[in-house]
């Protein structure tokens, strides 16, 4: 039966415990107090020089770093693991190919799990890790990595408890959503300088113009003021030869701008009125990672939940190849960005189209001339018979046709201030 012994039985307390500076030379050929396997009887199982550390006394200080242990203390131990984290290095330590609970690798190698196991599915030292190729030169790491909400960022892992770096990613452009313009409202005012001319259109400059106009405000309804008679004589001649009516004229007030639907959803922000920007940590420890006994040339990186095993390096750049999951994160981000408000030009594009009459009689029974005019058109002139008597008129919008606004805003606006780049590698961990 092998046992590991955890108290020195039968050392002479006048040997003094500090006589253990280089362990292995204390084994005696009797019973010994011992970390090393020993059989029910107390004798060692395995070469003396081989038991470095005999007991938990022997080694105070931890592993003693300058002691050389011969290849033949460790047959079954790998090239690349250190002998103090092997946990079966040779059969005598692992009779049943398992180590012995509280085996003493524990102590020895900060890195040893408890619960490592020999059967191939993870590596011995790198439970509750990854296990990744060493990076590349010029990169650092590879590191464990966590990305979240700043707000629920847990701490460095106790494996890697260094902060090696901290930075935000950049923040998306504001979500301002769509600027759009109501219809204006308006009205289509009719016609309102009625010049009658003593002179036919083919001379708009020449005769005497008498006024023709309607009331202010007017409605269109038959109206029979300023009476021309038919014998009333300008400069020699009828007053009436010629009518010229006004275009009618759109009014219409400022379109109300507004924003089509709602903006897209907001993205919760990292922290109290801060950015809405995801945190990234990089964690390391001043120790070496320790190899994984399992899966050759890796090392075992701590990836607790949350976190990745991945490489890093200041600045923007390609990741390595078997590292491409890029994530580049900045050490200062300032975001002046806002939404620009929402806007709209003058209206425009209306349409208006009225229908205008004249009559000899003030009740506007007997029309003399009809035609339609249209906003925007230059006004028309229609000759008249000589002494045409004009009494009434009236006029009628046929058709209005509101005009529209051009938006402008709801864009980004701003300055994006992104500083201290550094990518972020991530690699699928190699169980």
């Amino acid at each position: 039966m092998v046992r590991l012994a955890r108290t020195a039985l039968l050392l002479a307390a006048s040997a003094g415990l500090a006589a253990l500076a280089i362990p292995a030379c204390i084994v005696s050929s009797g019973t010994i107090g011992s970390d090393c396997p020993i059989d029910d009887d107390g004798n060692l199982l395995i070469p003396r020089e081989c038991c470095i550390c005999p007991s938990p006394e022997a080694c105070p200080q931890g592993w003693p770093k300058y002691v050389t242990v011969p290849d033949y203390c460790r047959p079954d131990c790998p090239e690349d693991v250190p002998y103090e984290c092997c946990p079966c290095p040779s059969p005598e330590w692992c009779p049943d190919g398992v180590p012995p609970e509280n085996s003493s690798y524990e102590r020895y190698c900060p890195s040893a799990g408890t619960d490592a196991g020999v059967d191939g599915s993870t590596s011995s030292l790198c439970t509750g890790g990854s296990c990744v190729a060493p990076g590349p030169a010029g990169w650092k790491g590879p590191m464990s990595f966590w990305q979240g909400w700043d707000i629920a960022a847990p701490p460095c892992p106790k494996e890697a408890p260094i902060l090696a770096f901290e930075g935000w990613t950049a923040p998306p452009p504001p979500s301002c959503g769509t600027c759009k313009c109501d219809a204006p409202e308006g009205t289509c005012k009719l016609p309102e300088t009625w010049t009658v001319n003593s002179a036919a259109c083919a001379d708009p400059g020449g005769g005497v113009k008498t006024n023709f106009d309607p009331p202010t405000n007017w409605d269109g309804t038959c109206n029979g003021d300023k009476s021309i008679l038919g014998d009333k004589l300008c400069g020699g001649v009828p007053c009436v030869r010629s009518i010229t009516i006004s275009p009618p004229v759109i009014e219409e007030l400022p379109c109300k701008p507004h924003l089509v639907g709602d903006p897209e959803p907001k993205a919760p922000k990292a922290w109290n009125g801060g950015p809405e920007i995801t945190l990234g940590r990089v964690c390391t420890s001043e120790s070496a990672l320790p190899t994984c006994t399992e899966a050759e040339g890796k090392v075992c990186v701590a990836t607790p939940p949350g976190f990745s095993s991945c490489l890093y390096l200041e600045g923007d750049h390609v990741c390595p190849e078997g590292w491409g999951e890029k994530k580049l994160l900045y050490g200062y981000v300032e975001d002046k960005r806002t939404c620009a408000e929402c806007a709209c030009s003058e209206p425009s594009g209306g349409f208006c189209n009225v229908k205008f009459r004249i009559f000899s009689d003030a009740a506007c029974t007997i029309e003399k001339e009809a035609a339609d005019v249209s906003a925007g058109m230059t006004a028309p002139c229609k000759d008249l018979m000589p002494g045409t008597q004009l009494s009434g008129k009236s006029a009628a919008v046929l058709e209005y046709t509101k005009g529209a606004c051009t938006p402008s805003g709801g864009n980004a606006e701003g300055e994006l201030v992104l500083l201290e780049p550094v990518t972020v590698c991530c690699a699928m961990a190699v169980i």
